[in-house]
């Protein structure tokens, strides 16, 4: 016989308590949201960095032409907003990575596959300069891929800005058990007359920022000049 005495107790009813399972479910949906719109906002700041090079880099072709004072003002104004609205990419580029999480930033990369398709992009950003892909090695490395290919693309502007006019590119994904890199290699004029891209230092910063090193190559006969970013390749990537 059922005792009623025996029978567990029910938990008392929770009067005047909220439910907080769907305030929780909205903060997580809302995160979620957030982060995916701050990675949107970085690929759209990467996709807007190669034209604005190219604008950049046209300025620069034409400044090196016999100019009145009048054009050569207009081109200053015209290099001074680009340099601003890359400024401002790079601020949000940076922001929206900060906002990131260090795993969702780092994970394998197919470093060859990444490199080909930035080259496909950059050569239509570069029209004056033939872009030729070298790879050398196989495997994925570690890295945030955001911020690599944002990276060729600054490496291609910076060889374009010194290369002969009309010359190819040679753009090379290197990956060695312990290193990868990425070299982009520019022919130039003689010695003398090589024009200075100027950006050296501000591409040393950036491949230093992803704990990386640069390495400019400067090569006599025929004339020339390789920029090599090198990194770690972590035992996690192999």
């Amino acid at each position: 016989m059922h005792d009623p005495d025996s029978a567990p107790a029910e938990p008392p009813a929770s009067h005047g308590r909220p439910d907080l399972q769907p305030l929780e479910a909205m903060r997580d949906a809302l995160q979620a949201q957030v982060h995916q719109l701050e990675r949107q906002l970085a690929r759209l700041s990467h996709d807007l960095r190669n034209p604005l090079g190219a604008i950049r880099l046209g300025t620069e072709l034409l400044r090196r032409g016999a100019l009145d004072p009048q054009q050569r003002q207009v081109l200053d104004h015209i290099d001074s907003a680009g340099e601003r609205a890359q400024q401002l990419i790079d601020q949000r580029i940076a922001e929206a990575q900060t906002a990131a999480s260090t795993d969702e930033q780092h994970r394998p990369v197919a470093l060859h596959a990444l490199v080909a398709q930035c080259v496909e992009t950059l050569a239509q950003a570069f029209p004056g300069h033939a872009l030729e892909h070298d790879r050398l090695g196989e495997g994925h490395c570690q890295a945030d891929p955001d911020r690599l290919a944002q990276l060729v693309g600054r490496m291609v502007a910076e060889a374009a800005a010194v290369a002969t006019p009309g010359s190819g590119l040679i753009v090379a994904s290197i990956v060695e058990p312990e290193r990868f890199r990425i070299a982009v290699h520019a022919p130039t004029p003689a010695e003398g007359e090589a024009p200075d891209g100027g950006g050296e230092d501000r591409l040393r910063d950036a491949v230093r920022s992803q704990s990386g090193r640069l390495e400019v190559m400067r090569q006599a006969a025929p004339p020339g000049r390789t920029l090599v970013a090198s990194f770690a390749r972590t035992a996690a990537a192999l």
